[in-house]
């Protein structure tokens, strides 16, 4: 794992729009953001980039604020990183590339010195895959007419963070 550059916004942009036409093809329901939408970040926000060698196979957003929707004032005081916008090599499914990222943020977040890694998705099948990958469900409450879930896991170091 790297951070973004400008650099790399070509190749995230062609990996998530491969990935938006992947689930599309599946049935799953888009994303509010588009490819060059979450490409034009690299570099400009917090984004890291998964590596197969020289080859991206991965991205996502770490950011250290949590929005209202999903967590308490209490819990925004906590430190923590919240996991945003990961999105893998759809050639790739089935690799379990976004559980590699998550096991990595949970080294980086303990490394930073934040105690959680968090997620919030309203798709209950990411909701489920999450818990999967340790992270427990804090809460499910409607929002904006559909389910929000927030899942947390303590932040750790990890011998082997990739979990190759």
């Amino acid at each position: 794992m790297r951070p973004a550059t400008e650099n790399d916004r070509d190749a995230i942009e062609r990996l998530v729009a491969d990935r938006f036409a992947w689930m599309a093809a599946r049935g799953h329901a888009p994303w509010p953001q588009d490819a060059e939408e979450i490409a034009a970040k690299a570099g400009r926000a917090p984004m890291w980039c998964l590596l197969d060698g020289d080859r991206l196979c991965g991205v996502t957003i770490l950011v250290d604020r949590l929005g209202t929707a999903a967590w308490t004032e209490a819990e925004r005081q906590e430190p923590s990183l919240l996991l945003v916008s990961t999105v893998t090599d759809s050639t790739r499914a089935g690799q379990r590339l976004g559980a590699r990222i998550a096991s990595w943020t949970v080294d980086h977040a303990a490394r930073q010195g934040a105690r959680w890694v968090r997620r919030v998705t309203t798709e209950p099948r990411l909701a489920a895959y999450y818990q999967e990958q340790g992270f427990a469900l804090v809460r499910e409450r409607a929002f904006q007419g559909r389910p929000l879930y927030a899942l947390q896991r303590p932040a750790e170091l990890r011998p082997d963070p990739l979990g190759n």
